[in-house]
């Protein structure tokens, strides 16, 4: 550092010190990279930054498990201590100074004239440079020389000079450049095992999409007569158009063969519909669903079941095995809705941004065209994702989130305004609790019904219901619970957590899991009392799943994919009543 000893004060030896500190702890984005691998099998992109200050409400709620906690706090304690040792050993030792490791100075005459003299004063030592040392005071000095000598020997010193900085762009490139693009293009001719293996995603990043091969340049035998390669991946009962022949991306038109089952339906007076999408409903909490023989064991040898409510219903309807959707749940109202591929992104999904130019064809769109009114009902935040620009430019004519629910329910139920989040607990990070919801929903439906009934009686035409309720409650960590639940007698879930390594969370899960079908059973009851249900098809289905039993509950593919599905259909379903299908498209 140059400078004398005026410049030795306490302002400049803390932004010194401070700036070397910093310098120190330039790992510190590797460590978090690191950590953000191991924890979520996610690689960090600015897109990430942007996600959580976009949803930085949110965050606070995002389900960390203990382990996740205690891996970043060892990698935290470990940067620390190796800046610590670095930045000891830079002050003792000259060769620490990474400036002196640029691999371009073994390549370069590196020897350099400096004209100083040196003063000591208040006990430092202070070396006063004429003009700055190494490269700059190389130039200067031979500058001074050439003047000395023969224009033979001026001609050689620029061609030295220009030798030596062609020579130091020639490493950067190759090092940079050349290098880097020949290992994509390797791992381009690699099996995707290895590829993946290899882990090699900062440079697929950067290099990967222009290295793949295009379309044409690849060539495919047709396996079904003149028909695309892709047909023979799917299924043959499904009617389709392929928006490539080499893509499997494609518009389902319909479905050949016989129906499985039908559901009598009067275009005279057609029923209301309610898809109730359920929190983390997976497939394996319904002993109804698993049956009775219990192949994998999932319920270790017991009888009992999670979701008596559910499996009651779907025993009085058509019982669906085979339902896979995807997660997080705005991936779901993709999968559920509109039958889309979820958008390929780790940190978006197609719903992202709200997506107002995005033309879809789903469930919204195909009762709008009957003539049905369109609701969306839900104890959660809509401005999660965009959902409350999104459902109103897909479809739903009302939207109703957490806020309108906790309006509603102190105008109803009689709710004080404090008792949301006060000691009573009727709502959490993620919204109003579900035996709340789901009695608002009760009163929708017995109401709208009602005007039904009356628009009918004077000649009006019915205007059908199509609703869907997302739940909340049983959203992880599976913590929060109203007050009164939480003092409520329970079921005993102990033989199916005892002994786990998680048993702590994986009891807090079936507590909501079936706090959660508490309700839904109620709301189910309701609607047989108030004569409402033999006019209203019920589809209950998953948003998603969750896996409780790993550290990291949504990583478990099967658990958090597949998901509990039925359809109740009261006197509309005939001989198939009770049917359990394995598998349909």
């Amino acid at each position: 550092m140059y400078s004398n000893p005026r410049d030795s004060t306490n302002a400049v030896k803390m932004a010194a010190l401070g700036l070397g500190f910093m310098e120190d702890f330039v790992c510190t984005t590797y460590f978090t990279y690191l950590v953000l691998v191991i924890n979520r099998e996610m690689r960090f992109t600015f897109d990430l930054v942007t996600m959580a200050i976009s949803e930085k409400e949110f965050v606070g709620a995002a389900p960390i498990s203990a382990e996740e906690i205690q891996r970043g706090v060892v990698a935290t304690i470990l940067m620390v201590m190796a800046s610590t040792v670095f930045a000891s050993v830079r002050t003792k030792a000259s060769w620490a100074d990474l400036t002196n490791w640029n691999p371009a100075h073994l390549i370069t005459d590196t020897r350099s004239g400096t004209v100083a003299t040196t003063r000591v004063a208040r006990g430092f030592k202070y070396v006063e440079v004429a003009l700055e040392e190494g490269t700059e005071t190389e130039v200067t000095t031979e500058i001074e020389d050439i003047k000395k000598v023969s224009s033979d020997k001026e001609n050689r010193t620029y061609q030295r000079l220009i030798y030596q900085h062609a020579l130091r762009v020639a490493v950067v490139i190759a090092v940079l450049v050349v290098i880097p693009t020949a290992v994509v293009a390797l791992r381009c001719v690699c099996s995707p095992l290895v590829a993946y293996v290899g882990m090699n995603a900062t440079l697929n990043e950067l290099f990967g999409h222009a290295l793949q091969p295009t379309p044409s340049d690849a060539t495919f035998t047709n396996m079904k007569g003149d028909k695309p390669w892709v047909e023979a991946f799917i299924h043959p009962t499904e009617k389709h158009e392929l928006f490539g022949d080499d893509s499997l991306y494609r518009r389902t038109t319909g479905f050949y063969g016989d129906l499985a089952f039908d559901v009598d339906v009067s275009e005279d007076n057609p029923p209301n519909v309610l898809v109730i999408g359920v929190e983390s409903f997976r497939f394996r909490d319904s002993r109804y669903l698993v049956g009775e023989e219990d192949p994998s064991n999932l319920f270790k040898g017991t009888n009992m079941t999670i979701t008596p409510n559910f499996d009651k219903w779907a025993k009085r309807g058509v019982a669906l095995r085979n339902v896979w959707s995807s997660t997080p749940t705005s991936r779901s109202l993709e999968s559920l809705l509109f039958a889309q591929v979820p958008y390929d992104s780790t940190l978006r999904t197609g719903i992202t941004g709200g997506r107002k130019k995005t033309k879809l064809s789903g469930l919204p769109q195909l009762f709008k065209a009957k003539g049905y009114e369109n609701f969306f009902t839900t104890g959660c935040p809509t401005r999660f994702e965009n959902w409350n620009v999104f459902l109103p430019a897909h479809g739903y004519d009302v939207v109703l989130e957490s806020k309108e629910m906790a309006l509603i329910a102190e105008n109803r139920l009689g709710i004080t305004h404090d008792q949301w989040f006060g000691k009573e607990q009727r709502a959490f990070k993620w919204g109003v609790h579900d035996d709340v919801n789901l009695r608002l929903l009760g009163d929708m439906l017995i109401e709208k019904t009602k005007l039904q009934k009356i628009r009918v009686a004077s000649g009006e035409s019915k205007k059908p219901l199509f609703v869907t309720h997302y739940t909340i409650s049983s959203h992880a960590p599976f913590k929060a619970r109203p007050k009164w639940y939480a003092k409520a007698d329970k079921p005993d879930f102990s033989a199916l957590y005892e002994g786990e390594k998680n048993a702590k969370d994986i009891k807090n899960y079936l507590e909501m899991r079936h706090f959660t079908d508490l309700h839904l059973g109620k709301l189910m009851d309701r609607m047989e009392k108030e004569g409402i249900l033999n006019d209203t098809i019920v589809v209950i289905v998953g948003d998603h799943g969750q896996a409780p039993e790993a550290e990291v509950t949504n990583t478990h593919e099967e658990s958090v994919t597949r998901v509990a599905g039925a359809i109740i259909a009261e006197g509309r379903l005939g001989n198939a009543a009770g049917l359990i299908i394995e598998d349909a498209v």
